[in-house]
């Protein structure tokens, strides 16, 4: 979707390597160099996702509702910007275009994302607008775990795949479900939901509970990443009861410590449901918890961030606790996605899908996370495509 009166054509660059992005960026210049400026900012956005093959970039589009970019964007609201100096079409340097190509490229986003998808059964799949919307949240993640699936029939998950992958080109997508796993009728199923073009499970298990800790023993996955600095990484997702969110968040201490055996060396993320705040777990004792008092732990999702949908509640339910060096390096952000304000819903109508935000992690797999690493032909570029796009009055400073 172009901006009015100034339609772009899409440009497809299937790049493989730093050449091949600079030959097709060079070669669609001349197809398209305007975009709009609107309150001083640049309205020209690249696809979301930041997808490195067969990409289709668009020299002006506007963004379609709800989907924003997450992480510490996600808030971003561009409208509040102010009203454009002016309604006329500003003309883009084609090396000011060349160099925002170059600059998208280079810097590859994977997104990890959880979500308390509120008693998931196949009669709420199948209605529409909540089909629809929770096929919107899916999209934005390259790698989704879905908790409190209870549906027992077998047929939600996959009626939400299937819609999924007709959804954009952005798949295809493939799942791995837990077992039903709880301690009485009430059970629950942990599931992923990945791109698998660009993510594919090593190994899986569900932890051994030998001591019943938990309610819902965590499904551990161990993921390939398209990164030569992090290239796998382990998932450990945990939906706590609120009776015994303390006990059970230490318990995943020792979870990470299993894992720790079984993959020596492994980066871990842990997320999920945790209901670590509030009066299901008050401040004091969650900085009690063994997962903060040990060294090498990050919970980077802020304890201050709402997760609810609710606007009587303001909780950090749902929680992402990064450890080791890889992750931390390309850490680029996390957030609670605030979906019925991107999707201009009215609570009620939120609360239809859930009544949590899902919890995002962004990585920037294409970072160097340790010094001697070449730098990206966008690096490499960018002070000589900057002295050239000065204005010839001002010139080099003396």
């Amino acid at each position: 979707m172009g901006v009015e009166g100034d339609v772009c054509p899409e440009i497809s660059l299937p790049v493989v390597n730093e050449g091949d992005k600079l030959q097709a960026a060079q070669a669609s210049l001349g197809q398209c160099t305007s975009a709009r400026l609107e309150g001083g900012r640049l309205r020209s956005r690249l696809k979301e996702g930041g997808r490195s093959t067969g990409a289709a970039i668009r020299g002006c589009p506007q963004e379609e509702p709800g989907r924003a970019s997450a992480g510490v964007t996600a808030r971003d609201d561009l409208d509040s910007l102010g009203d454009p100096p002016s309604s006329q079409p500003t003309t883009m340097h084609p090396l000011a275009m060349l160099l925002l190509i170059l600059l998208a490229s280079g810097a590859e986003a994977f997104r990890i994302c959880a979500f308390n998808a509120q008693r998931l059964t196949l009669t709420k799949v199948a209605r529409e607008h909540v089909l629809d919307t929770l096929v919107r949240i899916l999209a934005r993640c390259d790698i989704m775990v879905l908790q409190e699936v209870v549906d027992s029939s077998g047929s939600a998950v996959p009626l939400l795949v299937r819609d999924l992958n007709r959804f954009d080109d952005s798949g295809p997508y493939i799942q791995l479900s837990s077992p039903l796993l709880g301690r009485n009728i009430y059970m629950e199923k942990y599931v992923y939901i990945y791109r698998s073009h660009k993510t594919q499970v090593l190994q899986s298990y569900v932890y051994n509970d030998k001591d019943d800790l938990f309610v819902r023993e965590p499904f551990v996955a161990r993921f390939t990443l398209p990164s030569k600095v992090l290239p796998s990484l382990v998932l450990v997702p945990l939906h706590t009861t609120p009776k015994a969110v303390e006990k059970e968040l230490n318990a995943l201490y020792d979870v990470f410590l299993d894992v720790s055996r079984q993959w020596p060396g492994e980066d871990v993320i842990l997320l999920g449901d945790f209901n670590a705040d509030c009066a299901s777990l008050p401040k004091k004792r969650l900085d009690e918890l063994v997962l903060r008092s040990q060294e090498g732990f990050h919970w980077v999702i802020p304890d201050e961030e709402d997760t609810t949908v609710r606007s009587s509640t303001h909780c950090a339910y749902d929680r992402i606790v990064l450890h080791g060096e890889g992750c931390r390096g390309l850490f680029h952000a996390a957030a609670a996605f605030n979906f019925p304000r991107d999707f201009q819903l009215t609570e009620e109508e939120a609360l239809n899908i859930s009544d949590h935000y899902p919890v995002e992690l962004e990585l920037s797999l294409n970072r160097a996370a340790t010094r001697g690493q070449p730098l990206s032909l966008a690096a490499l570029l960018l002070p000589s495509l900057l002295l050239l796009l000065l204005p010839p009055q001002l010139g080099p400073v003396a």
